[in-house]
């Protein structure tokens, strides 16, 4: 018989002794002895409180002496089990940072306890151990000497600390325990003290992978609904979404954005760093998130604004592509003459414009325009420069474009000559 429970139970770092009770208590349940199965499940559980108490240090609030004898009681055998059920319920000067609520679901577990040991009346079915099995895996995590949120964010410091943990190590089996260890009341703040602990380098301006945005990307595989979407709210309202999504396009539909807020990115929060705005551009189009009607504004706002820039990557190219980018383009450089304006429009896009020839099809009427804006005694020396390094480096491109110049029997001179072959 397979038990949920046991899988989960040995994922976890507890002592031989607290699984050698867990293997009696898996034992007794398959053989329907449920009484004895959940009394030993109880034990484990004590014990699994004991020796945390046992290998931690003194709260700081609390006497020397209360902590010194709590141990001593701890170590005798006929006093540990109640010391550490007094201390669990102790709510007035608690060593326990849990609810109330937790501490009322341990008496209520206590009395099932002694119903198993003394025979009482109320029966202990297999469904009273499967109760106190997913008691364990809600609530365990959450009882730490300094409470189930900060325990955890201890051991992140620590796995994140080149002096305890290697670089690079998989931190999965944290991210599992955030479902059980942080409350939902606590979780904003716990992402707000952990990316701010070890989010250094958590910024909109990411183009790559960094601690936090593998971290983001682990919660959305590994956690709950309720993880997933608080995490997502506090991304949102801290603006760091769109961080994750550049990284991660992927992960756009975990943000399930409204029509509005689809728009106010395209049209407002994206341009904080132009850079990377052609990028989550192109996620929106990937997800098909800018409606069809929008489409033709939001690639004319690209060429308006996006000077100085061009799309960095082959897969924003393609959905730029995808989405009538270079149509949008050919009809604003080539079609209303922009590419003349070689004192304001020209200069400011010559990135755009090398991105341009370099990507998509040369048409006969932009090797026509070139040519003739090349054989004038004024044009734009940045663009000229812009496209030498171009042709250089695009052997396909500079034969296509001699190609039709060759049709359209336009003459391989002067300035067009230097540019496209490099010589005079």
């Amino acid at each position: 018989m397979k038990i949920a429970f046991e899988s989960w139970i040995r994922e976890k770092d507890h002592s031989l002794n607290v699984m050698k009770l867990f293997e009696e208590s898996f034992t007794c349940y398959r053989n329907s002895a449920y009484r004895a199965s959940l009394l030993f499940s109880h034990l484990a559980f004590l014990t699994i409180i004991k020796e945390l108490i046992i290998k931690s240090d003194a709260p700081p609030e609390l006497k020397t002496g209360r902590w010194t004898k709590l141990i001593q009681d701890l170590n005798d055998d006929d006093r540990w089990e109640k010391e550490v059920f007094e201390q669990l319920i102790n709510s007035k000067a608690p060593i326990f940072n849990i609810s109330e609520n937790i501490r009322q679901q341990i008496k209520y577990w206590k009395d099932r306890r002694n119903d198993c040991a003394h025979f009482k009346d109320n029966e202990i079915e297999a469904h009273h151990t499967e109760a106190f099995w997913s008691f364990l895996k809600s609530n365990l995590q959450k009882i730490t000497i300094e409470g189930g949120m900060q325990s955890l964010l201890n051991k992140f410091y620590r796995h994140y600390d080149p002096h305890y943990t290697p670089p690079n190590t998989d931190p999965t089996s944290l991210i599992k325990e955030i479902d059980e260890a942080v409350r939902i009341d606590e979780l904003d703040e716990f992402w707000k003290t952990l990316f701010v602990k070890i989010g250094h380098d958590f910024a909109f301006e990411d183009m790559y992978e960094t601690t936090v945005t593998k971290i983001v990307k682990l919660v959305f595989q590994n956690c709950n609904d309720q993880t997933v979407r608080s995490l997502v709210n506090h991304l949102k309202t801290n603006g760091h979404d769109l961080a994750i999504i550049n990284v991660y396009p992927e992960t756009f539909s975990q943000f399930e954005y409204s029509a509005s807020e689809i728009r106010e990115i395209w049209t407002k929060r994206a341009w904080r760093l132009k850079t990377l705005v052609f990028k989550i551009v192109a996620v929106l189009f990937s997800h098909g998130a800018i409606p069809f009607s929008e489409i033709k504004e939001a690639n004319q706002l690209l060429i308006s604004k996006a000077t100085d820039c061009r799309p960095q990557d082959d897969w924003t190219h393609t959905h730029l592509a995808a989405n009538g980018f270079g149509n949008e383009f050919f009809e604003i450089a080539l079609n209303q003459n922009r590419l003349y304006d070689r004192d304001k429009w020209v200069p400011a896009r010559v990135d755009m414009i090398a991105y341009y020839i370099e990507k998509y099809p040369l048409e006969d009427k932009t090797v026509y325009t070139l040519h003739k804006i090349f054989n004038r005694l004024k044009y734009s020396e940045s663009l000229e420069e812009r496209l030498m390094v171009t042709f250089a480096l695009e052997d396909q491109k500079r034969k296509e474009f001699l190609d039709i110049l060759k049709r359209m029997e336009l003459e391989l001179t002067g300035k067009i000559k230097e540019i496209v072959t490099g010589s005079l």
